[in-house]
């Protein structure tokens, strides 16, 4: 038994930890999933264009340039389609990659907070938490911010863990640098929010010395070259534009009809926290009432404080905004785990954590097995692993819970993944009839959500992005496929074939529907576990596209 243990002792040390995170993140991850979030859509069409264009400096939708962003993400994505090919393994290994290296510096983290033997999980918290699962396997933002703060706090806490006469200026130098280029993911205002934490951090550190320092000054103005300098480059190559798309109307001026409410944002901080939620509350507490709390309390509150301030009072609120504070979350819960984790409230809603865990993955199982989204050997699984999680929670064994909760990760995305996949499979059916075919699909209204950059990579072909009837017609003729939505067809299929025919082209259209999943409608949990028919929720879920060729 020893020997096994030392065996698992060794598989749970801080660099075997990045191992489980890969195993729970990298299998599938070229295969169409569920579309967690929206905004990817607008991220890979951008990059596709830029792609397309090689254009590296100024981003593209439609054909122009296109400041909704900065480029940081586009280049990150770019470099995986350089690398890897024009597909999703490349456009989603960058999300991946940011998930491990911030599970990295959470670890690194906690042991510069002084306390080495008892931080050793931070980084697998983190990386089984829903937000992460949901931003670090698509294209998105969030978990690109989550990794240069925590770069950035790293830096910082390396530079500081001399005394001053010892210290490397190069990790105080470091650390603004990367705090610079975190504007290039969204906003300047990200540098500027860590720079608020740090400051304050070093006020309640009682380091008044470096405020007298010029290499402080150097190591500020260091960020503020890196973060400023594309920025300045667009406003003097293109500065019309710019300051209207990207300063007033993304910045300034940002609402777009959303007004969402505080609490709105803190609940989210909570499902984003999810499956550690509930001990969170424990964890807080622990902090006023021990001694040896003082710099993870100080740490925790500098991190959260200049997020959760100004994004609260930001008039435009938006739940992404404050998963942010989940690496946060992450250090906070493994610190009270080991300092109150036998106290009777903390077992208890451990406990509870395991049990809503087991509750979460057998409901979630039993619903998409009943819809026939997923085999019966999934939704078995699905039942174990959260009973594996449960009995570890009632026996407080700390690894079994993480081991099962890395597991459910992996699950949870084989399950999208089989939603994923039926949705796209007309599309891929398509691909593999007519592999020379030129696709497109039509763009009348112009949306920067459509998702013609997400289906190119799934199915690595780029697809061409039409804005008219007449661009539609034109593009059958020469020999293309178009994609029609179902309400393009209803509006628009009539109209097509009328161009189409009354040019004298004789040849017969070829049509062929392709089901797909409806993105806005409140999916039927209750009447799915209720029902002894799966048929009649499939088709109510269903909408068709519409292929449109003319025959060869």
């Amino acid at each position: 038994m020893s020997l096994l243990k030392r065996i698992w002792d060794s598989l749970w040390q801080h660099p075997a930890q990045l191992v489980w995170i890969l195993l729970a993140y990298l299998p599938f991850l070229g295969s169409m999933s569920v579309p967690f979030t929206g905004d990817q859509k607008v991220y890979l069409g951008t990059a596709l264009e830029m792609h397309q264009s090689s254009s590296w400096l100024h981003p593209l939708l439609f054909g122009e340039p296109s400041y909704y962003k900065p480029p940081l993400h586009y280049w990150a994505t770019m470099g995986g389609w350089k690398l890897f090919g024009f597909n999703l393994w490349g456009s989603l290994l960058p999300s991946v990659i940011c998930v491990l290296l911030t599970a990295l510096l959470l670890g690194e983290i906690s042991k510069l907070l002084h306390d080495r033997i008892r931080f050793t999980n931070a980084g697998v918290w983190f990386a089984l938490a829903l937000g992460t699962i949901t931003y670090g396997t698509t294209a998105q933002m969030e978990i690109y911010l989550c990794l240069f703060y925590a770069a950035s706090w790293w830096a910082g806490l390396k530079f500081l863990s001399k005394p001053l006469e010892e210290r490397n200026w190069f990790w105080l130098y470091l650390a603004f640098a990367i705090a610079g280029l975190s504007a290039l993911v969204k906003s300047p205002l990200y540098p500027v929010l860590w720079v608020a934490g740090f400051v304050s951090y070093l006020v309640l550190d009682g380091e008044w010395e470096l405020f007298g320092q010029k290499k402080s000054f150097w190591a500020f103005f260091i960020g503020v070259v890196f973060g400023s300098a594309w920025f300045v480059g667009m406003l003097l190559t293109d500065g019309s534009r710019f300051w209207s798309d990207y300063l007033m109307r993304e910045t300034w001026h940002k609402n777009s009809g959303n007004s969402g409410s505080i609490l709105s944002l803190w609940l989210a901080l909570l499902y984003f926290s999810f499956p550690f939620t509930l001990i969170i509350f424990p964890s807080i507490s622990s902090l006023w009432s021990r001694r040896r709390a003082g710099n993870v309390l100080r740490f925790i509150l500098c991190w959260c404080w200049p997020p959760a301030l100004f994004f609260s009072l930001y008039p435009y609120r938006v739940k992404p905004y404050f998963y942010l504070l989940v690496p946060a979350m992450a250090i906070l819960v493994e610190w009270g785990y080991f300092q109150v984790g036998r106290s009777g409230v903390f077992r208890g809603l451990f406990v509870l954590s395991g049990v809503i865990v087991l509750v979460s993955l057998t409901t979630i199982g039993l619903v998409l097995q009943k819809a026939g989204f997923i085999p019966l050997w999934l939704l078995v699984t699905f039942i174990l692993v959260g009973t594996f999680a449960f009995i570890s929670s009632a026996r407080s064994w700390i690894r079994g819970f993480l081991f099962s909760g890395m597991v459910a990760v992996l699950l949870f995305r084989i399950a999208a993944v089989q939603i994923g996949e039926q949705d796209i499979a007309g599309l891929r059916q398509l691909v593999k009839a007519r592999p020379n075919d030129e696709i497109a699909m039509l763009d009348d209204k112009r949306s920067i959500w459509h998702e013609v950059g997400l289906l190119s990579a799934a199915i690595k072909k780029p697809i061409h992005r039409l804005s008219s009837v007449e661009e539609v017609t034109r593009f059958v003729r020469s020999g293309g496929t178009v994609i029609l939505t179902d309400e393009q067809t209803q509006k628009f299929e009539r109209t097509i074939r009328a161009k189409l025919l009354g040019q004298g082209d004789m040849r017969d259209l070829n049509e062929m529907g392709w089901k797909r999943w409806k993105t806005r409608l409140k999916f039927p949990f209750k009447d799915l576990l209720t029902s002894k028919s799966d048929q009649p929720f499939k088709e109510k879920l269903q909408r068709e596209f519409k292929i449109i060729s003319v025959k060869q």
